[in-house]
């Protein structure tokens, strides 16, 4: 029997993407094995979504205070404590003395992330110091890990390129979305989530946060033109945890005069997941303008809901997409 260690710590009902991952990967981990014992570690401050409960499965609620003291301080005395086998992680950086075999999986290279956080303003004083310890820290902890799996063959090419990594320590494994969005919606359930956002004439979906990668302000300006130059019917509906008057998106939607035809709708919980299924499949099309993606994980919700896609021809999209979308440059509105 083995003793193995998941990160399970941006595991929330507000997460998307490694959120969702994370939470998929427990589900299925409780279906396929009944016999090694795991250790899951979540944030004590996120509220969680529904968890599998079985007699090998053993959550473990964290306090952490910030990420690099919960790298170099608590988590190698939680490694010595739970004498795990193997330590499987989504984190871009890992403790420097930790002797746990580690399995490293790679949504995205952080360099690419904290380019764009920093070019959208995000310099506080901790963010610089954080931005700088994952430069020093990830090249090393992606020599330290016993394994790799990368999202995506473009975050596999990007790691051989840019951090010399040898291509058969790096495994391919595109993750899974959730069974509830390759259901077909019913013509009533699709018809009542319409008549629920008051878009009985259509919408066009897009998922965003607080992440400035999401480039919603580009949707809603690409959204503007084309009611100008075509008088599209439909509303523009944007889902996630977004606040639009934090985030100027309030101010934009003013100055183009669109405010009837927008509707931001909040995150959508984990419990939540058979509504943000009907949303996507109720959608004329999902729009994703994406300025990076290690994988792409609403895209992949929305192609399994069966909706039309235009998205970014950037980093990994084109590869996940292939033929089943519009790809277009993400910066030209």
């Amino acid at each position: 029997m083995a003793i193995i260690g998941i990160d399970a710590t941006s595991l929330s009902v507000t997460g998307k993407g490694v959120s969702r991952y994370q939470h998929n990967l427990l589900i299925a981990l409780a279906g396929l094995d009944k016999l090694n014992c795991y250790y899951i570690f979540l944030n004590k401050k996120n509220i969680l979504p529904e968890l599998p409960r079985q007699g090998n499965f053993h959550y473990v609620r964290i306090g952490l205070l910030n990420h690099i003291i919960w790298d170099q301080f608590q988590l190698p005395r939680i490694l010595r404590k739970y004498k795990l086998d193997i330590y499987h992680t989504t984190s871009d950086s890992l403790p420097i003395l930790a002797k746990t075999k580690i399995a490293l999986f790679i949504f995205e290279i952080p360099d690419y992330r904290i380019d764009l956080m920093s070019r959208a303003g995000h310099n506080s004083l901790y963010s610089k110091i954080s931005y700088k310890y994952n430069e020093i820290l990830f090249p090393y902890i992606l020599r330290k890990a016993a394994v790799i799996m990368a999202s995506s063959q473009s975050t596999k090419t990007d790691l051989i390129r840019k951090y010399a990594v040898e291509g058969n320590k790096i495994q391919v494994l595109y993750p899974g979305v959730s069974v509830c969005f390759r259901a077909p919606g019913d013509d009533m359930t699709l018809k009542d989530t319409r008549r629920k956002y008051n878009a009985d004439s259509g919408y066009i979906l897009h998922i965003s946060s607080t992440d400035p990668r999401d480039n919603t302000a580009v949707v809603i300006r690409a959204f503007g033109r084309a009611r100008q130059e075509s008088e599209i019917p439909q509303k523009l509906i944007i889902a996630g945890n977004v606040d639009p008057q934090a985030s100027g998106l309030e101010r934009l939607i003013a100055e183009l005069n669109l405010k009837d035809r927008i509707l931001f709708t909040g995150y959508f919980a984990e419990k939540q997941t058979g509504e943000l299924a009907a949303l996507y499949q109720a959608a004329d099309v999902y729009v994703d303008p994406s300025l990076y993606e290690g994988f792409g994980f609403q895209v992949v919700e929305a192609m399994a809901s069966g909706v039309p896609i235009i998205a970014s021809n950037v980093t990994s999209l084109p590869e996940i997409i292939g033929d089943a979308g519009i790809l277009v440059n993400p910066r030209d509105v």
